[in-house]
């Protein structure tokens, strides 16, 4: 069933918003009459079941996938119809996108199905081209089934353009729950990102270099991570509804970034590091856990409460040691010496990272937070 008033069942306190203007094909949910025990979401139409996409491509016609070798091993045996043309996600170059467009077939419909960089591959093509578009995530390991623009790697680093609206986002928990529960887990990275995005933008706008700071918008990302609190031990029992919850998450974030024209939220040090990470090493890891490695980092260089994003990650059954992930500390710290030329050099928000001073007992404090042992 496709959800465009959705109420989802809270565990905590009530989570009341005042009246929200509509826009475009975005859809917002009314409060519940009593407000108590919600989650009040707004954004695209999603779709929570399960098979979903076999029963809606008689009404899609032609179509092309957009998709990563993982979720298209698991889903393409059970469709009852073949995509014109399967796309590999992976680039997100705009030369590379472009050309993609380009070669897409007449009046196909674009279908996402995978992680991040297949849903922000399929946006591209519907934001050059104006085909039909369908999201489907694999993960809940990021929010960009949920938000309009495409995160493109140019330049070194990353820069956010365009506008896509799916017709609708499928949630189906079969193909989410057929990864391991860690890296369902891993998807509260983007979520979790608050904590040090909410820190960064105040230090922005009291420096007068950053979007004005909105305390409604503040107010709700606060709300977003007692959200992922609740969550977190539903996440860890493989519980259908600690995904849907989480996708709501997603969901409503993603209309709060159109609503605000920006992301300063959600986007601050964390992603920054992140985005340093993959420029120095030339490689990356899945989103969710990588911006939730730089969560854990850069609270503890804000000096901003890290035990309160390490206990939801460990809660929720997030990997984060730097052995599971296959990460190095020497990779760590690599980008977190490059962090404060890095964004300089991109022009992105200002944040704890401008101006960064890293001493032997700071990058201690890291080491600990991380929980890497010490050296010698």
């Amino acid at each position: 069933m496709v959800v465009r008033a959705t109420v989802i069942t809270r565990i905590g306190p009530a989570n009341r918003l005042g009246s929200l203007t509509n826009r475009d094909n975005d859809h917002v949910d009314p409060p519940p009459p009593d407000g108590s025990g919600v989650i009040v979401a707004r954004g695209f139409d999603v779709d929570y079941g399960r098979g979903q996409l076999a029963r809606m491509l008689d009404d899609l016609g032609s179509w092309v996938a957009v998709t990563q070798p993982e979720p298209w091993a698991l889903l393409a045996p059970g469709l009852p119809a073949e995509p014109d043309r399967v796309v590999w996600a992976g680039d997100l170059r705009p030369r590379h996108l472009d050309r993609l467009a380009a070669e897409l077939p007449a009046g196909a419909a674009v279908v996402g199905i995978g992680g991040g960089s297949a849903m922000d591959t399929a946006k591209w093509l519907h934001h050059r081209t104006g085909a039909r578009l369908v999201q489907v995530p694999s993960l809940p390991s990021v929010d960009a089934c949920f938000t309009r623009m495409t995160a493109l790697r140019d330049g070194g680093g990353v820069r956010y353009e365009g506008d896509s609206v799916p017709d609708v986002v499928l949630v189906d928990f079969d193909l989410i729950w057929s990864a391991p529960r860690a890296l369902v887990a891993g998807g509260i990275g983007d979520v979790l990102s608050c904590h040090t995005g909410l820190h960064d933008w105040a230090l922005g706008a009291a420096a007068g270099r950053d979007a004005p700071w909105d305390e409604t918008a503040a107010a709700r990302a606060r709300e977003y991570l007692d959200d992922l609190e609740q969550l977190a031990p539903l996440l860890a029992a493989g519980d259908d509804q600690g995904v849907r919850m989480l996708m709501e998450c997603h969901r409503d974030i993603g209309w709060l970034c159109h609503d605000l024209g920006h992301a300063r939220f959600e986007e601050g040090s964390e992603h920054f590091w992140a985005y340093a990470f993959e420029h120095v090493t030339g490689r990356t890891i899945m989103h969710g856990e990588l911006v939730t490695l730089g969560v854990l980092t850069m609270s503890t260089l804000q000096d901003n409460d890290p035990e309160r994003p390490r206990r939801i990650a460990d809660t929720a059954g997030a990997r984060t040691d730097l052995d599971q992930l296959g990460v190095s500390w020497d990779e760590v710290a690599a980008a977190l010496d490059r962090l404060p030329s890095f964004v300089e050099d991109q022009g992105l928000w200002y944040s704890v990272a401008n101006g960064l001073e890293l001493g032997p007992d700071r990058l201690a404090a890291v080491r600990r937070a991380l929980r890497v042992p010490s050296a010698g």
